[in-house]
């Protein structure tokens, strides 16, 4: 599973990357530290995944999850702060999933892992419209 990285904060960027890299399932194919950024990256690298800092600079979670998936309707789109009170916000706005960054590593990748079936579920729909 291809996956994004985006995050304005350079611990949890790198936490979340090394953790990535471990997992043979996961190619961690760019990571972005503002929406400008990220958005450039979704549209050049398509990704199956991409896990969103909730405050990323430059755009608000709505709008960034709306551009997103404008660029591309596969990605699963994961939200990620440390505030849960987002949680509600980032789902109306269409994003996939939230995790808190409090979370276990082991956690995250459990969910990582279950959105691999999502992202292939995705993909099949977008197949069939198509078709």
């Amino acid at each position: 599973m291809r996956i994004i990285l985006a995050d304005q904060h350079a611990q949890p960027l790198w936490a979340l990357k090394t953790i990535l890299e471990e997992q043979p399932e996961f190619d961690l194919i760019g990571e972005a530290v503002d929406a400008p950024g990220l958005l450039r990256l979704a549209e050049e690298q398509p990704a199956d995944l991409i896990l969103v800092d909730n405050e990323l600079l430059g755009d608000t979670i709505e709008d960034l999850i709306a551009r997103l998936h404008a660029l591309a309707p596969i990605p699963v789109i994961i939200v990620m702060s440390s505030e849960f009170d987002c949680s509600r916000m980032a789902l109306k706005a269409g994003a996939d999933a939230f995790v808190s960054k409090g979370d276990r590593p082991d956690w995250l990748l459990e969910k990582l892992q279950k959105y691999a079936g999502q992202v292939k579920l995705k993909e099949d729909a977008n197949t069939n419209k198509s078709s």
